[in-house]
């Protein structure tokens, strides 16, 4: 085990504990497992220099196991649909943070895999959530997450372009839309370019029109003492901030991501400083 290890660091360039984490994630066990293996057989040594030619193309490690972890939990993620980064975790953990109160009615826009919306079911024991995507592929990768998590009967699926034939009005609004300025797209990693739907990239010339359409959308969807929160590019900030203030939108922060970079913009949340 510890040669084929060896062989993963030495053709991906890392170092041998994030190469023995791949292997691990390959054959489905804890990395501390991987030495607790007394010989290898030939068809799991296979799987994994199957999986080292793919990652060497480019491929996501992701959609080579069909799993991503987002919290407490470990999801389905099927080929073609976007890849929840450790961002939109902190993400879920600052809308925790920042809400007035706990949500009822929950509405996501764009939920991939549906991780976001199982986060925050989880978060929110009493809350009911309404979850869209424009990609029936989305949609079939969350209902089989939601499913195993057991939350059909407090999450549900609809396929629809942003607020198309919603009705009502939501405690909370959150969308990781596609916010990459399209000229950026081709410099893109190759993992991500390639592999990755543009349809969850392109956020448009400027990477701000899907952000700005649901904005403007749910000033009239929110409830009395309600938020929105968007993933945003940190690029977008003093567009975004200037959109707000032509719009006459007062009550907003945005919010950095563990890097230190702004990341996230919060409507319903005053900030002193905006």
């Amino acid at each position: 085990m510890r040669d084929l290890v060896n062989t993963v660091s030495r053709e991906l360039s890392t170092d041998p504990v994030d190469a023995g984490r791949i292997v691990a994630d390959i054959l489905r066990c804890r990395p501390h497992e991987l030495y607790l293996i007394e010989g290898i057989t030939d068809g799991a040594r296979n799987a994994v220099l199957s999986s080292l030619t793919e990652l060497k193309n480019g491929m996501p490690l992701e959609y080579i196991t069909g799993m991503v972890q987002f919290r407490d939990h470990v999801l389905r993620i099927n080929a073609g649909v976007f890849i929840p980064r450790p961002e939109t975790e902190y993400f879920v953990e600052l809308i925790m943070k920042r809400m007035h109160k706990d949500p009822s009615r929950i509405l996501e826009i764009g939920t991939g895999t549906g991780a976001i919306s199982i986060a925050l079911a989880s978060s929110y024991p009493g809350a009911r959530i309404l979850a869209t995507d424009i990609s029936s592929r989305a949609i079939e990768n969350a209902r089989q997450n939601i499913r195993k998590c057991g939350l059909e009967q407090r999450v549900l699926l609809v396929r629809s372009d942003a607020y198309s034939g919603i009705r009502g009005s939501f405690d909370l609004i959150v969308s990781n839309p596609p916010y990459i300025p399209r000229s950026r797209i081709h410099h893109l990693p190759k993992s991500v370019k390639d592999f990755e739907p543009v349809l969850a990239l392109d956020g448009g010339n400027l990477g701000t029109e899907l952000t700005e359409r649901l904005i403007l959308g749910g000033l009239d969807r929110i409830s009395n003492g309600g938020a929105m929160a968007f993933e945003i590019d940190e690029d977008a900030v003093d567009i975004l901030r200037g959109f707000l203030t032509d719009h006459e939108i007062s009550a907003f922060r945005f919010e950095k991501d563990l890097s230190g970079s702004y990341r996230y913009l919060f409507i319903g949340v005053p900030d002193e400083e905006s």
